[in-house]
């Protein structure tokens, strides 16, 4: 098994790309995101803890967000495709010891840059299907629904995220940008290493995804 990471700021587009990938590549898709948000929306006792640091925009503690993902890779043996993890330089070096532990490597570290101003457009626009199991992406500029609110996939409701506001982006990118430049250059040393330019249409960022995945195949 190797573990693979998407990195970038909020609304950079890790999710959805993340998506796209696993479509056409033998990868497992782990969200940290997904599975805090689908906490909160259950109320489990993980869900209630993290519930207002989620909707203030703030970080999960790393402790809380290490035990999720270690619990998870414990029994896998699919290759695994993160995105919104590591956030933190300890995630990143936690991982890399468990990883280590488990004699696990570490795969592709892709790291997507975009434009502050471009993320508030997107994340703004964003609407999410409320089913669990599905988590669609859509977005009121670039991709809509083909009917309005509703999930093309799934038929569920689309909703907007609490934290898909200006508000909510702003206090999560000056979150984000504490932690992101000690995470970068813990992995920009590394051979395995990869930038991508996150302001270009979707699709051409998915064509270079896909051949750099296919190079370290």
């Amino acid at each position: 098994m190797k573990v693979h990471v998407l990195l970038g700021p909020p609304g950079s587009g890790k999710g959805t790309q993340a998506k796209h990938l696993v479509e056409k590549l033998p990868l497992i898709h782990l969200s940290t995101g997904d599975i805090l948000r689908d906490a909160v929306s259950k109320g489990t006792e993980l869900g209630l803890r993290v519930k207002a640091n989620m909707a203030s925009g703030k970080l999960v503690d790393d402790n809380t967000v290490n035990g999720i993902v270690f619990a998870r890779l414990q029994d896998e043996t699919n290759d695994i495709l993160f995105d919104g993890y590591p956030r933190t330089l300890f995630q990143a070096e936690s991982l890399q010891t468990f990883l280590s532990s488990q004699g696990t490597a570490l795969g592709l570290v892709v790291d997507i840059e975009i434009q502050e101003q471009e993320l508030e457009v997107r994340v703004v626009n964003r609407r999410v299907c409320s089913n669990p199991d599905c988590c669609a992406i859509y977005n009121l500029n670039s991709k809509t629904p083909q009917v309005e609110g509703i999930c093309d996939l799934c038929g569920s409701p689309l909703k907007h995220r609490s934290d898909d506001t200006p508000q909510a982006l702003h206090s999560r990118l000056l979150e984000f940008n504490k932690t992101f430049e000690p995470l970068q250059s813990f992995y920009k040393g590394k051979p395995n290493y990869r930038y991508v330019e996150g302001n270009r249409p979707p699709e051409l960022i998915h064509d270079r995804l896909v051949q750099l995945f296919q190079e370290q195949a």
